[in-house]
């Protein structure tokens, strides 16, 4: 295997070793106690749920190239080769026979039967390059690092460790406890320890462990106290005062950014004041603490912050001088609880939204809407609301005028909602949004309107709106729209080119030829029984046209179309096979040449193979004009009920508007047919 470069084994149910020594056959030459890929740059073991050891007897295994390794599913596995136990009586994953120089990733997951993964004193080239280490699910683990080998990790960027029986994060060393012990990890840079229920202490002894580099961590409120040695800082904080502490706390985590915190539960004051002034993102996942806002109020260049599965029930306002809130720009709130208005009357909420410019809220099921202030998001630019099962509204008029800033505003799958701007009788005046560009509308099944009420509403910068999913949607707004900027309204956010049809209103009504008129992919019934269908027709039939690709159009019971087509809109009916027009009492023509239409020399109808035309009592031709007009598939033509249809297809001089012959002679034969 010496040119081997990857090697994948997974899912080997009765494996128990991957190599069996007892085969091994070596040249003179060779070191008959040294095996070596030479070549092998990555190397991934998957459940294996026999796997003992990787190697087993007395043999060095030596991986010079090595860079990713990944362990998992292995619940057997003791250690990758076969050895005695230490005098702790811990067997470890990793000893001095294994030699791996370059490794720079490593992943370990589920190894239920390894205790200790690093055996104390390794050689100081073992690990040397190693970069990113993660390690889960390892419920027999009790040390993630001897003593002996942290100071070897100085390329290590990633750590995690989450869900293991780990007890200590560094290991106690022989004699070391006499004397306060010092470790740094100077690269890394995010740091995960999560779900360690086991967990005591980084380090048995006096200690101090630096992290000059961190700039993310990801923990829990018990973990962050040992992990940042927080009772080291509580307990300076009452020998030396609050200096001296906020230099321990600049020492640890000089450059911490980024905090995500599980378990927001009890009291949040057992972290001292200034105990971050780096953080720019905070995002708290589970719990309810009732204090969690005055928590917050340590963080002074919050920037962004997240509540993922919060309870609100019982969180407490602040009262007195307990610091100004951080003027936090992004807010973002996921499957809160009992949280129902964003702003309301003393909401600690409340207080940070002015200086918003992002808001997004996902699974709020209890959210009702956003509250009733007319200053609370005046500086928001994007708004982004999703899954919100009792939301029946967004925001009122007035919130929604003041929404000076907004650029971007999407709302999806909120069952409930029947309108983005609620109706408020008493409010009549125009309302200006001057900044909003962008507007997404996706699978709301109860909408019915953006605004019931007849406001004026004057869009000056809206150009992409995005309607799907929206059922019951078949109008904007009752009042008067402006919209200058708008030019199509798009089925989803995927597609360049959407649907316009004059002014926002007509469109939406338009987009719902799918659910009125369009039977399948491809055909279409106009009719009577359908009028807004028929007002959009007249309006702008190239907005329908444009719709789906039409191969099959009826007309049935139309009363007020005196013509279905102009010679120009054939263009957009190359795949059109079959005309249907029937009881239509006020048509004269089906398809009619406009007056204003450039001259061609000819149009050709290149699919059309079927006309069928029935009870249309004032019908005089199928097509009228100045050009010919060809039909190349057509074979099937049935007429009936037609009394004044003189001929199927009439050519008309434009000086006098008369039909003529072909010589440009006024014809006043009644021949059916003609060569045109």
């Amino acid at each position: 295997m010496g040119q081997l470069q990857r090697f994948d084994i997974a899912d080997c149910m009765c494996l128990r070793e991957l190599i069996f020594t007892e085969e091994i056959k070596v040249e003179e030459e060779e070191r008959k106690d040294v095996i070596c890929f030479p070549q092998l740059n990555s190397l991934r073991i998957g459940n294996l749920p026999n796997l003992i050891f990787f190697c087993s007897g007395n043999y060095n295994i030596e991986f010079p190239l090595l860079k990713e390794l990944e362990i998992e599913g292995c619940p057997r596995l003791k250690a990758f080769i076969s050895q005695t136990s230490n005098q702790s009586g811990m067997q470890a994953l990793f000893n001095e026979k294994v030699v791996v120089p370059s490794l720079e990733t490593m992943t370990i997951f589920q190894l239920s039967n390894v205790k200790m993964i690093f055996q104390n004193d390794l050689p100081s080239d073992s690990f040397q390059n190693l970069r990113k280490l993660s390690v889960s699910g390892c419920e027999s683990l009790k040390i993630l690092f001897p003593a002996s080998i942290v100071k070897h990790l100085l390329q290590l960027e990633d750590l995690s460790i989450i869900k293991c029986g780990v007890e200590e994060i560094v290991s106690e060393g022989e004699g070391v406890e006499e004397q306060p012990m010092r470790f740094e990890f100077p690269k890394v840079s995010s740091l995960v320890v999560e779900d360690l229920k086991q967990l005591k202490c980084p380090y048995k002894g006096q200690h101090t462990i630096l992290w000059p580099m961190l700039k993310t961590l990801r923990t829990n409120c018990s973990a962050l106290l040992m992990i940042m040695a927080l009772e080291d800082v509580r307990l300076m904080q009452e020998r030396k005062g609050n200096g001296e502490a906020a230099m321990l706390i600049e020492e640890i985590i000089p450059n911490l950014e980024q905090l995500r915190l599980r378990d927001l539960v009890g009291d949040v004051d057992q972290f001292p004041p200034n105990l971050f002034p780096h953080i720019k993102v905070l995002k708290g996942h589970h719990g309810g603490s009732p204090f969690i806002f005055f928590f917050l109020r340590r963080f002074y260049n919050l920037k962004s912050l997240e509540f993922d599965s919060f309870d609100f029930e019982h969180v407490v306002p602040c009262k007195g001088d307990v610091g100004t809130p951080s003027p936090i720009k992004n807010l973002q709130l996921t499957s809160s609880k009992n949280l129902k208005h964003i702003w309301k009357k003393d909401s600690e909420l409340g207080h940070i939204l002015s200086n918003l410019r992002t808001l997004t809220i996902k699974n709020c099921d209890d959210l009702i809407n956003l509250g009733a202030s007319s200053v609370s998001f005046q500086n928001l630019t994007t708004l982004e609301v999703s899954c919100c099962k009792m939301m029946t509204n967004l925001v009122t008029p007035l919130v929604f005028e003041k929404m000076v800033q907004l650029i971007t505003m999407r709302v999806s799958d909120c069952t409930k909602i029947t309108e983005i701007v609620a109706n408020e009788g008493d409010y009549h005046q125009t309302i200006v949004v001057r900044n909003l560009k962008c507007l997404q509308l996706s699978n709301l099944e109860s909408l019915t309107s953006f605004c019931p009420g007849s406001y004026t509403f004057n869009f000056l910068c809206l150009e992409e709106v995005v309607v799907e999913g929206c059922p019951k949607l078949k109008i904007f707004s009752e009042g008067v729209l402006n919209t200058p900027q708008l030019q199509q309204v798009k089925l989803n956010s995927f597609v360049k080119k959407g649907c316009w049809a004059g002014d926002l209103n007509t469109t939406l009504q338009l987009l719902n030829i799918k659910k009125v008129g369009c039977h399948g992919l491809g055909a279409l019934t106009i009719s009577d029984t359908f009028p807004e269908l028929i007002e959009i027709w007249k309006k702008c039939p190239r907005a329908v046209l444009k719709l789906t690709y039409l191969g099959k159009i009826k007309f049935y019971k139309c009363s007020s179309l005196k013509c279905i087509f102009t010679s120009s809109m054939l263009l957009s009916l190359k795949l059109l096979w079959r005309i249907e027009v029937k009881e239509c009492n006020t048509m004269e023509q089906v398809i009619r040449e406009d007056e204003e239409e450039a001259t061609v020399h000819e149009f050709t109808f290149p699919k059309l193979s079927s006309v069928e035309i029935e009870a249309c009592s004032n019908l005089t031709n199928f097509y009228l004009g100045s050009r010919a007009l060809e039909f190349p598939n057509l074979s099937d033509i049935a007429i009936a009920g037609c009394p004044k249809m003189t001929a199927f297809s009439s050519l008309i001089s434009r000086k006098s508007d008369k039909v003529v012959g072909e010589q440009g002679v006024e014809d006043n034969t009644t021949t059916l047919f003609c060569n045109k």
